[in-house]
């Protein structure tokens, strides 16, 4: 085993404690959900009746519990919705973001990310790096690619509540609720709810959605990985992917001016083992465009 920081070290030598229940689904979770004991396995066998346990399941699965960097590389369709109309799919975005989650004393986990992505035609996928029609205003605007601009920090607790210890900036705050997990075909999923908002001290974000109120973001994402992967002590990081659907406001690039609407955004991830995993175009443009992107990424 790789070495791990001491607090690392001092759960994983408790590793058995939980393994006759290890295995449990939510058939097994009673009506408050375990003991919320902190003292179980930070690598696994893990009990999911114990929310301090899901939530390093959860790490495992989108993170490494070494510290170390978890990789996605993802592909998303983006979808107009002006009011009182359908949806209609205006461009794809490609791109890889990197997630590092550090599990506190407390059982706690703090979530740094960061990503890039390339706005892309809708239908062949080619990267658009001058002028994007926009089919609801009939403009041409100048397109704009996610540069890697690192998050903010995120405190996950079991209850994933507004974390006040935490002193926030603009543009928003986040409230993180993950879990309880589900079960099925052999594998785990978790759903991670982010809504991002600014806190009531603060102004409304212009939203440019007069449903939206102090809301910028809700994002629903299905982390999913093998079970057996996940249970397995010896392991750092377990293979997962995530299914995201998430509702913004208008970007300001698109220049949608009166047009009332949002974006919805939908997404498939892919963890990778390796940047060698990454497709060869995204690599090489993320390498030209960004060249600390992957060993330097500020997280």
């Amino acid at each position: 085993m790789p070495h791990l920081p001491e607090t690392l070290r001092r759960h994983s030598r408790r590793r058995f404690i939980t393994a006759a229940t290890a295995s449990v689904g939510l058939s097994a979770v009673g009506p408050a959900f375990g003991q919320d004991r902190k003292d179980g396995p930070i690598t696994g066998p893990y009990d999911f009746s114990n929310p301090y346990d899901w939530l390093a399941a959860y790490a495992k699965i989108r993170g490494r519990l070494d510290g170390g960097i978890g990789m996605f590389h993802y592909v998303a369709h983006v979808y107009g919705v002006p009011d009182g109309q359908g949806a209609q799919l205006m461009f794809r975005r490609e791109g890889v973001s990197q997630h590092r989650m550090t599990i506190r004393d407390d059982r706690t986990i703090d979530l740094q990310y960061v990503e890039c992505n390339y706005t892309q035609n809708a239908v062949t996928g080619a990267v658009i790096d001058d002028l994007y029609d926009n089919p609801f205003t009939g403009k041409l605007v100048p397109v704009r690619h996610q540069p890697p601009v690192p998050g903010p920090l995120v405190r996950i607790n079991p209850t994933g509540g507004f974390n006040p210890d935490i002193e926030w900036e603009p543009p928003a705050a986040f409230v993180n609720p993950v879990g309880p997990p589900l079960f099925g075909e052999g594998r785990i999923f978790f759903n991670n709810d982010i809504l991002m908002y600014r806190p009531g001290s603060s102004e409304p974000l212009p939203s440019g959605n007069p449903r939206a109120g102090d809301l910028k973001l809700t994002e629903l994402i299905t982390f999913s990985a093998n079970t057996n992967d996940v249970q397995n002590p010896e392991l750092m990081s377990a293979k997962s992917f995530a299914f995201i659907a998430a509702d913004v406001t208008w970007s300001g690039w698109l220049e949608m001016g009166d047009v009332p609407g949002h974006l919805f955004m939908r997404y498939l991830a892919e963890k990778t083992n390796s940047i060698e995993d990454i497709p060869n175009w995204l690599k090489r443009r993320i390498g030209e465009d960004y060249p600390d992107f992957f060993t330097k990424p500020g997280i």
